[in-house]
């Protein structure tokens, strides 16, 4: 670096040059993508709606018994629950319009390479995804307590707040308001139970819980710009002094060795001088 240095005294200029110039362009990069942003924000509810399911009858052997209940609004997530269900029972869950998304893992803490937003999809299928069907059938494993979750619009925000692209605020709200609206509407649930035994009418008694949401507000994406330019510019320094690091590392260990022999040099030449 000595050596470099000494051949070109203006490099060590042009790096600090450099530096700077590239930390400004980066710095109004930064700041104009913070300030002049295309992305907007929107907020829906996120209530959750208890419904009350009506009891179909069952069949003449009373093997299958049969309830139904509806949605008519915007909708995410779908939660059945059966109480005392038998091993070996088949629980059966269909929309009258469309599909909707279930998996046994949905909702699992326990789930690995899974994911519900990628479904019927081959370039996913060493993956755990969600089945998209108007029906889903389930068989209890053993006796007890089972949930059913299931996700009836997966384009929507589940955790009340979405993001998406537009030229202008006002683009932004119409297009929410689009979104949310396009998923409104009534849909029938029908649930039914099988089972090998006998099942008395007033044994079961689901619960089930949906999601709903509503818009609420819409606003533009944004970020403290003299944070992110801070951000940048740290990590702009940290590039230069990671890249300087190896060979500085280099030009002192070897001022360092020369040292060394110039010092072994020096001992030697005065113990010789001694000898004499």
């Amino acid at each position: 670096m000595k050596k470099a240095l000494a051949q070109n005294p203006n490099m060590l200029r042009t790096m600090i040059g450099l530096g700077l110039t590239l930390i400004l362009i980066l710095s109004y990069a930064v700041y104009g993508a913070t300030i002049d942003s295309s992305y907007y924000l929107y907020h829906t509810t996120n209530e959750s709606v208890e419904h009350d399911p009506m009891n179909q009858g069952m069949t003449d052997d009373n093997t299958t018994q049969t309830w139904t209940f509806s949605t008519n609004r915007s909708t995410t997530w779908l939660n059945v629950t059966f109480a005392g269900a038998e091993q070996n029972d088949v629980i059966s869950i269909a929309v009258s319009d469309g599909v909707w998304y279930h998996h046994e893992m949905l909702g699992s803490e326990d789930a690995v390479r899974f994911s519900c937003r990628q479904t019927n999809d081959q370039e996913f299928e060493e993956y755990n995804v969600c089945k998209a069907a108007q029906e889903h059938s389930v068989t209890v494993q053993q006796t007890g307590t089972i949930t059913l979750r299931g996700i009836v619009s997966p384009e929507l925000p589940m955790g009340g707040l979405g993001s998406l692209y537009a030229d202008s605020l006002e683009e932004a709200e119409i297009d929410s308001s689009d979104l949310i609206a396009a998923h409104n509407g009534t849909r029938i649930w029908t649930i039914t139970l099988e089972s090998s035994d006998a099942i008395h009418p007033s044994e079961y008694s689901p619960l089930i819980q949906s999601t709903s949401h509503e818009l609420e507000n819409v606003e533009a994406f944004e970020v403290n710009p003299m944070t992110e330019m801070l951000w940048s510019i740290s990590a702009l320094i940290g590039c230069f002094a990671i890249a300087l690091v190896i060979p500085l590392t280099i030009y002192l260990a070897a001022q360092a060795k020369e040292r060394r022999e110039e010092r072994i040099r020096k001992d030697a030449l005065e113990q010789t001088t001694d000898n004499q």
